[in-house]
Formats: structure tokens, sequence, C-alpha cells
């Protein structure tokens, strides 16, 4: 627990004392030693304990048991020696997406501040135009109801069954996440780009050259010299983003100058959108705004929704790379079953010819296999959305 009108530089100072820590909540055990059968039964067992620990947590702002409440106030002893009366209140809790998505009962991949559908978290959303937002007295009138009706809506609302302690405390619930920069940011959509802007360098064969223009970069104030390539890296910290993102633009460009007509085009649609998203963070990282400030962060993220298409083939997963590469094997077992049935009448550059064809070929329909699995429906590049309306 923080005050929140303190500065991040004396937040962030354990010498300060500025955050104290009200509990420890529950380590749930490992679902991976449970049998498949009773996941969901454990998986709910785990949200009760946790809303339980965090109901005994929060009673002091529930009133009606609390007794030394009087009509919703309290009398506070406060640092002068004087007793005031104070109304606590709720107003915000910083946490990941997934604990976001446990603290209000919400299934995988959703987004915790609207009711966006799943399919369509990546599509660029302005902020005039965003969806509903959850509607968790709805949740709540449902949960406390003992009818399979009400469990069947809960369930076309992707929400669980059971109590949420937020929805009792005197707040409002949609409004408790707050933009945060570590987890959405950092080491979420910051982290994507690494890998995208990684894929694209592996594919056009700009790694090498990617690693030593990332190692040339001077230690510079508090920009420490990097003793690792860039494809050495296996994890990115938050610390090690914030300094990246100060010359992550300028090593891309410079590792995608020059290549063909057709590799000119993807490399500025790379460019271009490792830009746009590299602003927005610059932008979010403000510490006030204006409409103006807004408007330009708004832009930016317009414009990295129009140039992200390029990064497609870098978000194909474990499912869709699977399906390629049974393609490509079957593609191969044709290409050997063609040069077998016209091996003799094929002359060797007639063979050389028809191989770097069916090399295109593949490559061609294995690109196409991954697009069509591949998409950017995940809930931290949906959150970016919110942001200036958060931010208001």
């Amino acid at each position: 627990m923080t005050i929140g009108n303190l500065s991040s530089k004396i937040r962030q100072m354990p010498s300060t004392h500025s955050v104290v820590m009200v509990p420890c909540l529950p380590i749930p055990i490992k679902n991976r030693n449970i049998p498949h059968k009773q996941l969901d039964g454990q998986r709910q067992t785990d949200r009760e304990v946790l809303n339980e620990v965090l109901r005994r947590v929060h009673q002091p702002l529930t009133f009606k048991q609390h007794p030394s409440a009087e009509s919703g106030y309290y009398n506070v002893l406060c640092a002068d020696g004087n007793f005031r009366r104070c109304n606590l209140v709720l107003s915000a809790w910083l946490a990941d997406c997934t604990e976001y998505r446990d603290l209000h009962h919400l299934e995988r991949h959703f987004c915790f501040w609207c009711e966006c559908p799943k399919n369509e978290l990546g599509d660029y959303v302005h902020s005039d135009k965003q969806h509903p937002r959850w509607d968790h007295n709805l949740d709540r009138t449902l949960s406390d109801a003992n009818a399979n009706s009400a469990d069947a809506d809960l369930s076309l609302r992707h929400v669980h069954r059971g109590f949420n302690v937020f929805r009792h405390n005197p707040c409002i619930v949609s409004d408790l996440p707050k933009p945060d920069l570590l987890h959405t940011m950092h080491i979420g959509k910051l982290d994507h780009l690494q890998k995208w802007i990684f894929h694209v360098m592996k594919t056009h064969e700009r790694l090498d050259k990617l690693n030593a223009i990332s190692l040339s970069v001077p230690a510079y104030h508090d920009l420490t010299p990097k003793n690792n390539s860039y494809e050495e890296v296996s994890q990115w910290n938050g610390k090690e983003m914030k300094e990246i993102s100060r010359y992550l633009l300028g090593v891309v460009t410079q590792s995608l100058r020059g290549g063909s007509p057709a590799q000119r085009t993807i490399f500025n649609r790379a460019i271009q959108c490792t830009q746009a998203l590299l602003e927005f963070y610059m932008y979010a990282r403000y510490k006030s705004h204006n409409d103006a400030t807004l408007s330009y962060m708004e832009e930016a993220l317009h414009r990295f929704h129009t140039f992200k298409d390029v990064f497609l083939l870098g978000r194909a997963g474990n499912k869709a790379n699977a399906k390629a590469d049974a393609l490509r094997m079957e593609l191969v077992k044709e290409r050997k079953v063609d040069k077998e049935t016209n091996a003799e009448t094929w002359t060797p550059s007639k063979n050389r010819r028809e191989m770097h064809a069916w090399r295109d070929y593949i490559s061609h329909e294995i690109d196409i296999s991954k697009e069509l699995d591949a998409d950017f429906n995940f809930p931290k590049i949906h959150l970016m959305s919110h942001w200036a309306e958060q931010i208001r």
C-alpha cells in the first residue's frame, strides 16, 4: 500500500518506507501435478482462497461490517496528533494482466477493462469508440444466484463463478486498473517487439549486422555498454528494455539499410512500425499530459496498427509452426516424387531451375500457412488503446 501522489523517485527508494506491505498473498500449488479432471476444481479453490484473504484485508473498507464506522466515516489518528473523520475508498490496484484476470474472475485472453471480443483484441480502437466496460454489478448478481441459467450467463460472459471481493467494496471496479509501464510496455509490448525484430532480421539474413551494430553502441551518461550481442540476450528485464528503447530505432534502421526492392518495402514498414511503438512508449512516459500529448500518443498508436502486419509471421505460435512443418514435409515429398518422375527427361540445368522454383514455392506456402494461423489478438496490445482514457 502506498500514497498515490508521492513521486516515483521517492516511492522507488526502499529507505523512504513509502510502500507498506499489508499481507502476503497465498501462492497456489502448481497445476502441472494435478490430474486434468481436477484442474477446474483446483483453480476454483485457488480463486476462493485468494478472495477470502483479500476479503479480510479489505474488511475496513466495508463499512457495514466495521464497528467503528459512523455513516461511512472513521475517526483516524493523524500524524499531528489530531483525530479526523476519514472516508476510506479503494481507488487503484497495480497488477499485471494475469493477476487482473484472476482478481476479476475472468477467463484467459480477455481484456479486464472492457468487454472486447477475443478475436478483436489486435484491432485498433480509437479512445472515443471503446467497447463497453465490464458490468461487475451484473457479474455479482449472476454469481450470487444459485441457478444453472446464471452459470450459463457467466460462461457466456467469460467470467468464473464465485465470490469476488472487489464487487462488494465501495469502489468503481472498472476504474481500479491503471496504466502500467512495467508490465504492459517494458516486459510486454517492447519485449514482443524485440522478438518480432529478431524474426525479421533472421528471415532476411540481417542478424549478424544487427549484432555488430548493437555491440557498437557506446556508453553514454547512464547508458551502460553491452557485453553481449543482441542475439545472445535470452531475456530482457525492465531496466534493459528502458535503456534499449533509447537507441533501438537507430540500430534497426542501420541494420535494414539496402536490400532488394521487395525487401526495402518490408524494411521500411518494419522501421515505421518500430518508430510508432517507441513513440507511443515515449509519450506514455510523460509525467503530465494535455490534450495535445494524448493526441500525439493516439496518432502513434494508430500508425503502429497500420504497419504491424509486417511482423505477422513473428506472431506464429507453436501450433502454427507445427502445422507449417507438417506442410513442409508434404511439399518436400511431392518434390521428390516430381524429381524421380522426370529424372530421365530433365537436363541438369532444368533440374536446377525446378529446384529453385520448388524452394521458392515451398517458402511461399509456408509463409501463407503461418499468416493464416497468426494474429495479434492478445490483451497487452489491446490495453494500449485504453491508456489515453485511463490517463484522462
